[in-house]
């Protein structure tokens, strides 16, 4: 169970990370195509943060669950 859970986090975090990275290339390639934003620049800078946050949470669980790994709860 413990490991069917933190694949689950894993792809969650992973395919998060692929949505917003599309999102930022979206913004990079055609920014007058998306209309709704009116500061492109602050949206795309929400689309780095949202990538680094999924990163950082990725790496943080990569890390609890390799040091915990032999700790039975």
């Amino acid at each position: 169970m413990r490991t069917r859970m933190i694949e689950a986090l894993r792809a969650h975090y992973l395919g998060e990370i692929a949505k917003h990275k599309m999102n930022a290339e979206v913004f990079l390639a055609n920014p007058v195509g998306v209309g709704e934003h009116i500061d492109i620049m602050e949206t795309l800078s929400a689309e780095i943060g949202k990538i680094a946050d999924y990163e950082d949470r990725l790496s943080t669980l990569d890390k609890f669950s390799k040091v915990n790994a032999d700790i039975k709860i």
